[in-house]
């Protein structure tokens, strides 16, 4: 497996080319610079980084909307958080702004978040239940609050751009939704389901078939 490489993304103002901000992304930790002030470079530890959430909020007027807000927030194992934020006005830096938001949370999960999917994978090839973001996966499918386990194969999935639902087929009264935004590590949790229930259509699909597989 080939290793990451440190890796600089620079955001700039507002109105003008400078830097305002600059990430810089290595395996050991997250180091976020201000070029255009005095204070001390805030450097994040790998083991440090241990949730994620983000999404977009919309600046509003009186009448009418005027901006974006790009939000990225981390959390610490204290419990604390660092929040990263563009805001455009007008339509200025909306798009770039948009695509540095986007260009972020890519490498968050890159270089701190994969492994930790890789693990909850394993975990339930082995059988291992475990929870991620709520939601406790079991062999046979998942459960939340004190609702009986909803089982792989009735396990359906509705995704919008602000949130997810997770439902049942046969019910969709018996539904959790997460909003990417508000709720840690929904992401995460969306990408981890969608990946278990393609995996089990499959082998369903298989035994209808007449063949046989295990996950």
């Amino acid at each position: 497996m080939t290793e990451l490489q440190p890796y600089i993304i620079e955001i700039p103002e507002l109105l003008s080319n400078r830097i305002a901000r600059r990430l810089i992304f290595e395996i050991d930790g997250l180091s976020i610079e201000k070029p255009l002030g005095f204070s001390t470079p805030q450097f994040i530890p790998f083991e440090d980084i241990v949730s994620l959430r983000s999404g977009i909020k919309w600046i509003n007027g009186y009448w009418f909307t005027f901006g974006r807000q790009f939000i990225i927030e981390l959390k610490h194992q204290d419990g604390t958080k660092t929040s990263i934020k563009l805001n455009s006005y007008y339509g200025i830096r909306r798009q770039i702004y948009d695509e540095v938001w986007s260009n972020i949370i890519d490498h968050l999960y890159s270089y701190y978040f994969a492994s930790q999917l890789d693990l909850y994978i394993e975990l339930h090839k082995l059988n291992q239940m475990f929870t991620l973001a709520g939601i406790r996966f079991h062999p046979n499918g998942i459960s939340w609050d004190k609702n009986n386990i909803m089982p792989w194969k009735q396990i359906a999935l509705s995704n919008y751009r602000t949130y997810f639902v997770i439902h049942r087929k046969d019910d969709v009264k018996q539904n959790k939704s997460f909003n990417f935004l508000k709720d840690w590590d929904a992401y995460f949790l969306q990408a981890m389901l969608k990946y278990v229930v393609e995996e089990h259509e499959k082998i369903f699909t298989r035994g209808a078939m007449g063949g046989s597989g295990e996950l």
